[in-house]
């Protein structure tokens, strides 16, 4: 699935970091539920840091993410802050 062909008002999982400080999205997870979490370099304290919002705005927000690769269920995918491309993270079994 890729994050541009998600339903546009369904929520995603973000940080205060990347909406009110600006903070470029480095890191994305397509969790096992289908749900996206999505995370800049900051890192998260607690649960007050965590917002939902939905897939249009994320988007619009941060057009980067429209290059996202296909990501299946449980993979993530992770980017150089600098960088526009994405790296889908392989698992370290």
């Amino acid at each position: 699935m890729k994050l541009k062909e998600e339903q546009k008002n369904k929520s995603v999982l973000t940080t205060s970091y990347v909406l009110t400080n600006g903070s470029p999205i480095t890191f994305v997870l397509y969790d096992e539920d289908g749900d996206w979490q999505l995370f800049g370099e900051d890192e998260v304290d607690d649960e007050e840091d965590a917002y939902l919002v939905s897939v249009d705005e994320i988007l619009e927000m941060e057009p980067i993410l429209k290059k996202l690769p296909d990501l299946q269920p449980g993979q993530a995918a992770t980017r150089e802050k600098d960088s526009t491309r994405w790296f889908i993270v392989e698992d370290e079994e």
